[in-house]
């Protein structure tokens, strides 16, 4: 580089600190400062590091363990970079993280990569890069964490007063001496032990929270989410708490996954968007309004319990559908006959019919030959997947209305010549759609 010059020369340090801090992970970092003399003085200025414990491990010898010095790393790269430093995430869970099958964790006693223990939050936490973080990203070594409970929520309550964002993932987690955090707007809780059994400790500390997910977080009995700013909620249950209750005046997206609570409250009156998923409901379902809400998403067998709960008094724009993966031809026929759907869509403007109801509805043609209802659905999309054979004749696309758009997505495996014949037999057959094609996988 010295016979043409370094080229980050003519850069202002304050771009070439941007650009140090998109790559972020800190021996990414360390491997530029020997590259150019502008990046090693721009990375003292860096505002987002990561530090991740399988990426350093591999550095140090093709994948062995990071060695015991891990977690006093993020305690010396807060001390070093503290005036500027803005976004920290430190990630000891790739390799080693959330095992799919958790009866099968193996307990590790060690502690060198447990992250969110009390003294390695402190580290980092408890300086001045600390109190002007912004974003904090943890992900715990699972077998670490999983039988220790931290304290990593109430030392960050302390010490970080203007952090906006925390991310906290594999860990079983104190509310003890938890403070109010009036600046976070972003909590994202994932694979999370909580012990806020009706998350009164989460709805009163962090009361301005306008996006959170909660997934997979175990510890709850009667979980009430109660956020008044709340306007995004993303919340896969993990076990199956006796009810359900979301309050949350401004929340305008909910994706909700659920098995099969008793007790289902929702006063969301400002809900335009909300994606479910759930085996089924309890026959206690209390929705307070639903005059906002024009796009939703249902994934389960029990369709017709949901849809009239759902769809009933309520102006939906868009509907999208999908089935459990182990659902029977014959399941979904004794829970919801064919002609009720076909009617149902045909009051609907925008149908998506996912990979899994798609494939069965192919099948429909052999038993409602006979149903056509006067349709205002204007758009339709079908996942087209692996079939043998391809129906002709689709009453479905039967009972699209006038100048109908339908997207067909083919599945990844078919050859271009059933693409071609399916393409020439339904464009002939239905002439008063307006067709789009395309694929999936």
């Amino acid at each position: 580089m010295s016979g043409v010059g370094d080229p980050f020369d003519s850069l202002p340090e304050v771009v070439v600190a941007d650009v140090l801090g998109r790559v972020a992970d800190v021996g990414d970092i360390a491997a530029c400062r020997l590259a150019s003399r502008a990046l090693h003085a721009a990375s003292y200025t860096c505002s987002r590091v990561r530090l991740c414990a399988a990426a350093l491990a591999r550095r140090r010898g093709g994948g062995a363990h990071p060695g015991p010095h891990f977690r006093a790393a993020a305690g010396n790269l807060a001390s070093l970079l503290w005036p500027h430093v803005r976004s920290l995430e430190i990630d000891a869970s790739e390799g080693w993280g959330y095992p799919d099958d958790v009866e099968e964790v193996e307990f590790d006693e060690a502690d060198d990569l447990h992250l969110t223990a009390r003294e390695t939050v402190t580290a980092w936490a408890d300086t001045a890069a600390g109190h002007a973080l912004k974003e904090v990203d943890i992900a715990d070594y699972w077998p670490q964490s999983c039988w220790r409970r931290a304290e990593a929520l109430p030392v960050i309550s302390r010490f970080c007063h203007n952090l906006m964002k925390l991310v906290l993932k594999n860990a079983w987690l104190s509310v003890d001496g938890l403070r109010i955090m009036p600046n976070l707007t972003h909590l994202t809780l994932e694979f999370i032990r909580l012990d806020d059994e009706d998350l009164s400790k989460l709805n009163e500390c962090f009361p301005c929270l306008q996006i959170l997910n909660l997934i997979g977080v175990g510890g709850l009995k009667d979980p009430n989410i109660d956020l008044h700013q709340l306007k995004t909620c993303h919340w896969e249950v993990s076990n199956v708490p006796r009810s359900l209750t979301i309050h949350a005046p401004n929340l305008v997206y909910l994706e909700l996954k659920c098995v099969r609570p008793d007790i289902l409250i929702l006063d969301t009156p400002s809900m335009s968007t909300l994606k479910l998923t759930a085996d089924k409901l309890g026959p206690n379902v209390q929705i307070g309004g639903l005059m906002s809400l024009t796009n939703l998403r249902i994934e389960s067998l029990d369709l017709k319990s949901l849809f009239q709960v759902f769809t009933e008094n309520c102006d939906i724009n868009s509907l999208e559908l999908e089935i459990p993966i182990s659902t029977k031809s014959h399941e979904l026929f004794k829970a919801v006959k064919p002609e009720y759907l076909l009617q149902l869509f045909a009051s609907i403007n925008e149908i998506k019919l996912a990979p899994r109801l798609s494939r069965e509805m192919m099948h429909f043609h052999n038993l409602c030959n006979n149903s056509q209802f006067r349709s205002c659905l204007r758009k339709l999309l079908v996942h087209l997947p692996p079939l043998n054979t391809v129906p002709v004749r689709v009453p479905l696309f039967k009972n699209c209305a006038p100048l109908c758009e339908v997207t067909i997505l083919f599945h990844a495996d078919y050859s271009d010549d059933i693409r071609q014949t399916v393409t020439s037999i339904w464009t002939q057959r239905y002439p008063h759609i307006r067709w789009n094609w395309g694929t999936w996988n």
